[in-house]
């Protein structure tokens, strides 16, 4: 066997900490938390988030932990939205029984959030069957080749002077996008794939303090033999899924 000379670049002992713990300092724990610190989050702040999947579950828990008054977060599928409230603190908008910039509006006395947060990224779904019909047949054209309802309600959702804080993949164009609301009401958009090994070690430190366990946003846990069964209920979001752990 040949020798791997980078095999000990970038390690950090984890030794201490359970498999379902240590885990998530992989990719969706310091994804999560690199969408609520790119909000710049100040005491009071309200911070709405789209997407109740595990990168919104641990924006929002992170929002807290920097120091966010109030969280909210917009999904559909009523188990991720209890798990939101029950895990992450958050209040919840069912995004297919209400206005959700309407509901935003009502619940922040007017203003709008401080910070808006999109999860969700190019696979977005409308709550209306006619604008996610007119999104899909754009992608068929050619015309733009992701879905951006989210990014859209939370740059019209967001407060004037508010951050618009985008950590959902987009892969390419978008059509449709308000950018007269981003300019005419100066807000800031900041997005990003995650820096991960920049938050290993700071994010390690909370897990090991008793700030966080991460291993909530475990729902399932399978065999390695069966990841096709594991990666069916997590792409169809079946069996009320959010995440699936593969053990050998």
């Amino acid at each position: 066997m040949r020798p791997l000379p980078l095999r000990g670049v970038g390690g950090i002992p984890v030794n201490d900490l359970p498999d379902e713990q240590a885990i998530f300092l992989s990719d969706v724990f310091p994804t999560g938390y690199m969408a609520a610190e790119m909000c710049d989050i100040q005491p009071g702040d309200i911070v709405a988030v789209w997407g109740a999947g595990p990168v919104g579950l641990f924006a929002a828990l992170s929002a807290h932990l920097l120091g966010a008054e109030r969280v909210i977060v917009i999904d559909r599928f009523p188990s991720r939205l209890r798990m939101a409230r029950e895990k992450a603190g958050a209040e919840t908008v069912n995004y297919e029984d209400t206005n959700v910039i309407d509901a935003l509006r009502e619940m922040t006395a007017g203003r709008g959030p401080d910070a808006c947060i999109d999860a969700v990224g190019m696979e977005a779904h409308h709550a209306s069957p006619a604008l996610h019909a007119y999104d899909r047949g754009k992608q068929a054209a050619k015309i733009e080749q992701d879905r951006p309802h989210a990014l859209r309600e939370a740059v019209l959702a967001c407060r004037n002077g508010g951050i618009v804080s985008v950590v959902g993949t987009y892969s390419g164009f978008i059509d449709t996008f308000p950018m007269g609301s981003l300019m005419n009401r100066s807000l800031t958009m900041r997005a990003g794939q995650c820096h991960v090994h920049r938050y290993m070690r700071p994010l390690l430190a909370r897990i090991r303090a008793g700030e966080i366990d991460p291993s909530f946003a475990i729902t399932h846990t399978l065999r390695l033999a069966d990841a096709p069964h594991g990666y069916d209920i997590a792409k169809n979001k079946h069996d009320e899924c959010v995440k699936v752990l593969l053990k050998p």
